[in-house]
């Protein structure tokens, strides 16, 4: 079985590791809709500060783009 640790930078005073992104990721096959779910659990939590509200929408579809990049390259298969 493979597991899935997600952690993100740039989005918040310091980085975090996003655990809630990676249980929803636990025993699913990962395609877009299952990277959009976990996407959302990783941000669910997320509140924007007066300019930076652009960030959630931006990290969200960037750890999408992640993982199915990652997906996509076999040496993580």
């Amino acid at each position: 079985m493979r597991t899935a640790r997600v952690a993100l930078g740039g989005v918040a005073y310091r980085p975090w590791r996003a655990r809630e992104a990676e249980a929803q990721l636990e025993g699913a096959v990962l395609d877009p809709a299952s990277a959009a779910l976990a996407a959302d659990a990783a941000f669910a939590g997320a509140r924007a500060r007066a300019g930076n509200a652009y960030k959630i929408k931006l990290g969200r579809a960037t750890l999408i783009r992640a993982l199915l990049e990652t997906k996509a390259d076999t040496r993580y298969l």
